[in-house]
C-alpha cells in the first residue's frame, strides 16, 4: 500500500506495519469491546482496524522520515584527506 525505497525500507515498513496492525486490531478493539476479544470468530471489523492501524503507523513512519531524513543503510564511505 506504502511504498518505499530498497530492501531497508521494505523491512523497517513490513515491521512497523505489523506494529500498526497488532495496535489497531488488538489493543483498540479490546478498547471498544471493554477488554473483551473473542479470538475464536474471525471479524471483519478487527481486519478493518488492523488495516487502518497499519496504514496510521505507516504514514506516520513517512512523517518522520520526512523531517529527520532517510534512514542510513551501510557504512559511509570516508572522506577524502586531499
Amino acid at each position: 500500500m506504502m511504498k518505499s525505497e530498497g530492501r531497508t525500507g521494505l523491512i523497517e515498513s513490513v515491521l512497523v506495519g505489523v506494529f500498526g496492525a497488532f495496535i489497531g486490531g488488538d489493543f483498540v478493539v479490546a478498547l471498544l469491546n471493554k477488554g473483551v476479544v473473542n479470538d475464536k470468530v474471525f471479524h471483519i471489523g478487527s481486519l478493518a482496524f488492523a488495516v487502518a492501524g497499519a496504514v496510521v503507523m505507516l504514514l506516520i513512519l513517512k512523517l518522520l522520515r520526512r523531517s529527520v531524513g532517510p534512514l542510513q543503510s551501510g557504512k559511509k564511505k570516508p572522506r577524502s584527506r586531499s
